[in-house]
């Protein structure tokens, strides 16, 4: 073996080894599970410490900064608390399910673009399977009640499967409105064919991923070179369905039109922060676990380590609920100012870091301004009755979910938005790299 194959071999190998130490500390650190964990326990001061003051009280205060420690307080005094199961409980089936649900819970915390367009976790139809895990979620907790075989367990579980399954299906309709908008204007090949045509480029084998990063690179740095040698021998291949599905899609959708999503879909927007909260049990919708009624509900029989799991599991879909609103709505973490965030000529020429800070700083002001508003509802609510809060949805959320669908079909339809322009048309194929 030469020399040089045994450099370019060893510079191989330690770029592997780089990229895969890149993608651990993603994963373990940052935007991964320390910082969601991280960022779950101080949501969980936030809401308690807004809780607090729109009721004239202090909230946590001695523990840290203004008490922003308390949750991690709270979190380690469970661990180091004894472990209690109640006599006749299913102990394995009881110790399975806090497990399962902290898993689901910081798996859905992972598909949230923290920083940029995309979370750590992303694929086509992420949004379909996020649906899922939140079903997947619900599940471990009628579960839970049931394994305990505590009389108050199993009338928590049977308030919880009535008011979880019931808001399912509106959760699942105002989580897909914004889908069915980005479809309405998702650019087709044959779209970007006609809209390159009239940039004077004539296109006649790459994907078109391939073919639009090229096209965005050459035309900025050699626009003969593109226009009379390249573009003639280049074919246009399909965008696959599924991509209006994908969260990234929709956030870079909102950041080319400029307009949030909360201004076209404002019902689906409320219809999925009221189906939210009750998938989180706040208050109104905290019937599954009414302390006035039936102790402690489905959390009658678990203590120590098993409810310090299930409180962190409910902190990080605490944060999920807040930042899939921001980001299905609101932008996520792309600013008003923005178009399609960091491109790729910024990441080639190493403009990226600035964007990525302040797309995180875009991120958590509109998570925690989601968070204020789930904190002043069930601040100001009282709790519902489980006849209320069924009917309501089903008669309700439901009719005004997919009356919105139907509205925001027909504006589409007329074009009242303003939406169907080249310029728009090119913006949204090229934030699909």
């Amino acid at each position: 073996m030469s020399v040089d194959v045994l450099l370019f071999y060893l510079l191989a190998q330690q770029s592997t080894v780089l990229d895969v130490g890149k993608e651990l500390f993603k994963i373990l650190v940052f935007p991964g599970a320390i910082f969601m964990f991280a960022l779950a326990l101080v949501g969980e001061w936030f809401d308690r410490k807004v809780h607090g003051r729109l009721q004239h009280r202090v909230g946590p205060f001695y523990t840290g900064w203004h008490g922003i420690l308390q949750p991690l307080a709270d979190f380690i005094k469970l661990l180091a608390k004894e472990d209690i199961v109640a006599r006749g409980a299913d102990v394995k089936s009881l110790t399975a399910t806090p497990i399962a649900a902290f898993t689901i819970a910081l798996t859905m915390v992972m598909f949230l673009p923290v920083y940029k367009g995309a979370g750590i976790i992303s694929f086509e139809g992420d949004l379909v399977f996020l649906i899922f895990l939140a079903t997947m979620y619900t599940v471990t907790v009628i579960l839970t009640g049931w394994f305990s075989t505590s009389r108050f367990g199993e009338v928590g579980t049977t308030r919880a499967g009535l008011q979880l399954i019931a808001f399912e299906v509106p959760l699942a309709l105002s989580a897909l409105t914004p889908a069915f908008v980005v479809a309405n204007y998702m650019a087709t090949p044959q779209q970007v064919a006609q809209v390159l045509t009239l940039l004077g480029v004539d296109l006649p084998g790459l994907t078109l991923e391939q073919y639009l990063l090229l096209y965005l690179l050459l035309s900025t740095f050699a626009p003969e070179l593109w226009t009379f040698y390249v573009a003639p021998i280049l074919q246009l291949q399909p965008f696959s369905a599924l991509q209006v599905l994908t969260i990234g899609n929709i956030t870079a959708f909102q950041a080319i039109t400029r307009m949030p999503l909360i201004l076209v879909a404002p019902i689906s927007f409320a219809s999925l922060l009221i189906s939210l909260m009750a998938e989180m049990e706040k208050v109104p919708f905290d019937i599954p676990e009414a302390h006035t009624e039936i102790v402690a509900g489905w959390q009658t029989e678990i203590s120590g380590k098993k409810l310090a799991l299930f409180r962190a599991a409910g902190d990080l879909e605490m944060i999920f609920g807040a930042g899939l609103a921001a980001t299905l709505f609101l932008g996520g973490p792309y600013g008003p100012g923005s178009m399609i965030g960091v491109t790729p000529l910024e990441r080639m020429l190493g403009a990226f870091p600035l964007g990525y800070i302040i797309g995180l700083g875009w991120f958590l002001v509109k998570l925690f301004a989601v968070l204020f508003i789930i904190t002043l509802l069930r601040t100001v609510f009282a709790r519902f009755r489980i006849d209320q809060v069924t009917a309501g949805a089903w008669k309700y959320l439901i009719p005004l979910t997919i009356l919105n669908i139907a509205v925001i079909e027909a504006a589409v339809y007329l074009d009242l938005f303003g939406w169907r322009t080249a310029s728009t048309l090119i913006m949204i194929a090229l934030s699909m790299l």
